[in-house]
């Protein structure tokens, strides 16, 4: 009986010691990668950035935004459910999203399709962010952007003309 007792403490100890070893190894585990710069956006998403901005003058127009910055799960749901649900988008990426400055309410999002895009995926996409209160404008692949087709897509989604340069948004817009 004695053996066995000295087996599980040593097994015991064994596991405390591997618990503490693999702490100790993760602290600082981000410091230690081997990382380098990345612009934030490719010369096209600069050239559409400076086509939306305008296209909506007195917006603030952000890129690369995380999903999970713009919506979180509906309300009812489990604590599962909600962070299965979180987890499903919130790491995806909206190219642009245009936000009233003086308010923070979003007013529309922007996509840069290109090759890569897949018609159901971004159907799906989009169907989610209108799920959220989001009109999602698509600067679709193989149409190279222009300011007049920017500024048109812009002003179609919103329903009405994009304010003029030096005008500020009246109000958030909102499908």
């Amino acid at each position: 009986m004695d053996g066995q007792y000295l087996v599980y403490a040593i097994v015991a100890g064994a596991l405390l010691a591997a618990i503490a070893l693999l702490q100790t190894l993760s602290r600082g585990e981000l410091s230690r990668l081997k990382v380098q710069p990345k612009p934030l956006m490719t010369p096209p998403e600069r050239r559409v950035c400076l086509m939306i901005e305008r296209a909506l003058p007195g917006a603030r127009i952000h890129a690369q935004v995380s999903m999970g910055a713009i919506m979180n799960p509906a309300k009812g749901l489990s604590k599962s459910e909600w962070w299965t649900t979180f987890n499903k988008f919130s790491s995806k990426r909206v190219d642009f999203v245009a936000e009233d400055p003086e308010t923070g309410q979003i007013i529309l999002l922007v996509e840069l399709d290109d090759r890569s895009h897949k018609a159901r995926r971004d159907k799906d996409r989009d169907e989610l962010t209108r799920h959220a209160g989001y009109t999602t404008v698509r600067l679709p692949a193989g149409e190279r952007p222009t300011q007049q087709s920017v500024t048109a897509r812009i002003e179609a989604a919103l329903g009405l003309p994009a304010p003029l340069p030096g005008q500020r948004l009246s109000a958030p817009i909102r499908a």
